[in-house]
């Protein structure tokens, strides 16, 4: 009986998980952190300089940093060119990071209304919610990767419809 091949050694193992996922996980990662900060710039100018709501200021901030977010991943991450499509691609790239969004304001909402009973500075409030509206863009970092990568790795291997195809000229 001939001897059962070893699996791989795990040096080889990760070298081909970084062949396969690695650039991409680092673009990502880079677009998220510009993402980030874009949008915790807005998020505490906006409550812990301007005094809006946790809700105003999550929904401001996300904003902030969902649309260079998406340029970001779909031309630099997943190398998408051309024009997006409108149902197959923006509609569910929305879908996918509204629940972050959901999530961030719930969590702000409820950090901002646990601080309002305790006797801590304006500065300390904005800290701790600031940190929470982070918080939840470093929790759903993996679940939007994998979830995007399935958009648009679908998206780059779609034929484009009838609509967005460009016919040559007869002659």
């Amino acid at each position: 009986m001939p001897p059962h091949p070893s699996p791989p050694p795990l040096r080889a193992r990760l070298g081909e998980l970084w062949h396969r996922w690695g650039g991409k996980v680092m673009r990502y990662a880079t677009g998220s952190v510009v993402a980030a900060i874009c949008s915790e710039t807005v998020f505490v100018i906006m409550y812990g300089g301007l005094n809006t709501t946790t809700t105003w200021a999550t929904i401001v901030g996300w904003l902030a940093g969902a649309l260079p977010n998406y340029w970001l991943n779909r031309t630099w991450t997943w190398r998408l060119r051309g024009r997006p499509r409108f149902v197959d691609e923006v509609l569910p790239y929305v879908a996918i990071i509204v629940v972050t969004l959901v999530t961030a304001v719930v969590a702000t909402d409820q950090v901002d209304n646990w601080l309002a009973g305790h006797s801590l500075s304006h500065g300390v409030n904005v800290v701790l919610v600031a940190a929470t509206f982070l918080g939840v863009y470093g929790v759903m970092f993996l679940l939007r990767f994998f979830l995007l990568d399935r958009l648009f790795h679908r998206i780059d291997r779609e034929p484009a419809s009838p609509v967005d195809e460009i016919t040559p000229a007869r002659r």
